[in-house]
């Protein structure tokens, strides 16, 4: 009896054993309960509600709230992890416009309130400084308002920050291809060679990466461009007399740009107060924005700016994003033409939900390996809207979108599309002086 009963121990042993190792063993049977879901995923944003660029964080956080909605009115963010649909929630602090609180505020958002991700800023100034912050708590920071290739690359090539992904080409590259259209013109024989130019930029690397794509095509192009005048000015300088009148004693032809939108405002007010008149005028990425063609009236006529996206681009997919835009900012009182303002940080918040279903989580880490996954054209994500079509991050760019731009050109009051070939609405018209 004895000797059974210990035969009998020994057997449950083995039993409890082999069951143990069973339930242990991955993808067979969880070894605990499933995470508990959050009531709603926290997305955080760090933008300039208020100070120089107020009311292009306006735009940034009306695109993050206009996405944010659709997805909410649909049931919210499927997430595999919890097998439910969870609603988003938008935190937004407001930096001023100051580098050193966007830094301290994107800290805030990760340390105390918690969010569960976040998205990015506009400007290359208050980018540049949320970037290390991102970097530092490993958070996916997709940034759709800073493009300035410093804030990708470091001075001998490589990518600076693992975790952002650029969702805007570099100024390098909208400085390049305002030249390359030039060039296009002269040689149709509208503009005369070579092209005498003016150029006043702030003084940032922005301005300064502006300025170096321009001289880099002086060098390109020998013989088609001359810069015969070049300043720098201080965001939000409210007297530009001294500039302008220089420019006008350089004999320039051209006047090229790169300038913030209340910046070019003031300074094109002043331009056409002084009765001054180039062929060519342009404020880099600035020119055909709504706000400034309602504010300047028939003194933007013929200006042109290098764009990211514009709402007069003929795609389907760009004529449903100013339907759906319009229809929210009249809901909401809001005067907020549609613009690349909103259109790029709309797509913004679309690829983070769509990096959230692909990885199953809300887990940053998770969120940020499917982002590193768009890395080509062919990869990207598909965009009725962004220029190109593609949403990817270019290595070689650290990270950066290296997608085309449109040149758009202020014609009888409204945009149009001039360059490149494929989206054109109207041919480019040169000031008559």
């Amino acid at each position: 009896m004895q000797r059974r009963t210990i035969l009998l121990a020994a057997v449950l042993v083995v039993v409890v054993s082999v069951v143990a190792a069973f339930v242990l063993l991955p993808g067979v049977i969880s070894p605990g309960p499933r995470r508990e879901a959050p009531k709603e995923i926290v997305v955080g944003a760090v933008l300039p509600m208020s100070g120089t660029h107020g009311r292009i964080g306006l735009y940034f956080k009306t695109a993050f709230e206009l996405y944010f909605d659709e997805v909410n009115r649909a049931g919210g963010v499927y997430v595999k992890e919890f097998d439910k649909r969870i609603p988003l929630k938008l935190v937004v602090l407001d930096d001023e416009s100051d580098p050193t609180k966007s830094a301290t505020l994107l800290e805030r958002l990760i340390t105390v309130e918690k969010v569960n991700l976040i998205l990015g800023g506009y400007s290359t100034p208050l980018v540049a400084a949320q970037a290390p912050v991102a970097e530092r708590y490993k958070m996916p920071y997709i940034n759709p308002g800073g493009a300035t290739s410093t804030i990708f690359l470091t001075e001998d090539g490589k990518r600076r920050y693992n975790y952002m992904f650029g969702m805007i080409a570099s100024i390098k590259q909208l400085a390049l291809t305002t030249m390359e259209m030039l060039k296009v013109e002269i040689d149709k024989g509208t503009l005369p060679k070579p092209l005498k130019v003016a150029s006043v930029n702030e003084n940032t690397d922005h301005g300064r990466e502006y300025l170096a794509g321009l001289k880099e095509a002086v060098r390109k192009y020998p013989g088609y461009f001359e810069i015969v005048y070049e300043a720098f000015h201080t965001i939000g300088e409210k007297d530009y007399t001294a500039i302008l009148s220089a420019i006008k004693a350089s004999g320039a032809n051209a006047m090229l740009n790169d300038m913030r939108l209340p910046d070019y405002i003031t300074m094109h007010r002043q331009y056409a107060a002084m009765g001054l008149c180039h062929i060519v005028v342009s404020y880099g990425p600035r020119g055909p924005e709504g706000t400034a063609i309602r504010e300047l009236g028939r003194a933007a006529e013929n200006v042109f700016g290098v764009q990211w996206w514009n709402p007069s681009d003929p795609r389907p997919g760009v004529r449903d994003f100013n339907a759906k835009w319009d229809a929210w900012v009249k809901a909401k009182n809001l005067d907020l033409p549609s613009d690349w303002f909103g259109a790029v940080p709309y797509e913004a918040a679309r690829l983070l939900v769509w990096a959230i279903e692909r990885a199953g989580s809300i887990e940053p880490e998770k969120v940020h390996s499917v982002l590193l996954q768009l890395n080509s054209p062919e990869k990207g994500l598909s965009s009725p809207i962004i220029v190109g079509g593609s949403i990817y991050f270019d290595e070689k760019a650290g990270g950066q979108i290296t997608n085309q731009f449109v040149v758009v050109q202020v014609q009888d009051g409204k945009p149009q599309i001039v360059w490149p070939r494929e989206s054109v609405t109207s041919t480019f018209r040169p000031n008559k002086c």
